[in-house]
C-alpha cells in the first residue's frame, strides 16, 4: 500500500486570538518546502501548546488525510475554503484515510519509520480557530478525525516523499473501527476487549477503554 506526503507542516506554539478567546497553541502550522528531521517525540521546529493533552511518544506526529479537505469544503460552504493544514496536522498524506489504516500499522515515510497509535480526538482549539462550535461533533460523526503516529525510527521527512505501509498489524482494527469504539457507537464488549489487547494502542486510550469495561 503506497501513498505520499502531500504536505509536511510545523509550528512552535504562540498566542492566538480568536473572536472570543486567546490561547497558547501550535495549531496554525506552516507547510515546509525543505526536509525536516523527525525525532522520537516531534518534528524539529514543531511543538504543542497544551502538553497535558497533546504530544509525547504516542502522539509524536499528527496526521490528517488530504482526501477530507474536498469533503469539508463541499459540506461547510465557508466564505474561504479550508486549506492544508487547516486541521493543525503535521502530515497531510494522500492515500491513507481512517478506513484504510489500522492501529499498529507501520509506515516508511522518508527516512523515518512510524506506527499508528490512536485516532486524533478533536478539541476546542479546532472549533475556535475555524469559528465553528459544531465542528467537534461533525468530526466525530463523520469519523474524519485523523490519527497519531509514534516514531520507531528517526529520520528526515519531506513533502512529496513516498509513504509506504511496510507492516499491517495482525489484529486489523482500522482507525475507523477504533473511532466507533472510542465514541461509543460500537458497544460490543468483545470488540472493545480486542482493541484493548492491541499492545501498540496508545496507553492513554487503553486506560480510557479499561475504565468502561
Amino acid at each position: 500500500m503506497k501513498g505520499k506526503v502531500a504536505s509536511l507542516n510545523i509550528k512552535l506554539p504562540e498566542e492566538v486570538a480568536t473572536s472570543n478567546k486567546t490561547f497558547f497553541t501550535a495549531y496554525n502550522k506552516i507547510p515546509q518546502r525543505q526536509p525536516v528531521f523527525l525525532y522520537k517525540t516531534h518534528f524539529e521546529g514543531d511543538g504543542v501548546g497544551d502538553k497535558v493533552h497533546h504530544g509525547g511518544l504516542d502522539q509524536a506526529v499528527c496526521v490528517y488525510p488530504y482526501e477530507h479537505y474536498e469533503k469539508w469544503n463541499a459540506e461547510l460552504k465557508l466564505d474561504s475554503p479550508l486549506k492544508i493544514p487547516a486541521f493543525g496536522e503535521n502530515i497531510t498524506p494522500i492515500g491513507f484515510t481512517e478506513d484504510a489504516v489500522c492501529i499498529g500499522d507501520v509506515f516508511q515515510m522518508g527516512e523515518a519509520v512510524v506506527q499508528i497509535t490512536q485516532p486524533r480526538q478533536p478539541c476546542n482549539t479546532l472549533a475556535s480557530i475555524l469559528c465553528r462550535p459544531d465542528m467537534i461533533k461533525k468530526v466525530v460523526d463523520t469519523g474524519r478525525t485523523g490519527y497519531y503516529l509514534r516514531v520507531l525510527q528517526e529520520g528526515m521527512v519531506a513533502a512529496g516523499d513516498e509513504m509506504v505501509k511496510i507492516e499491517k498489524h495482525s489484529a486489523g482494527i482500522s482507525v475507523t473501527e477504533t473511532n466507533q469504539i472510542k465514541y461509543g457507537f460500537e458497544k460490543d464488549p468483545e470488540k472493545i476487549q480486542r482493541l484493548i489487547e492491541v499492545k501498540e494502542l496508545a496507553a492513554s486510550m487503553r486506560e480510557s477503554l479499561l475504565k468502561r469495561t
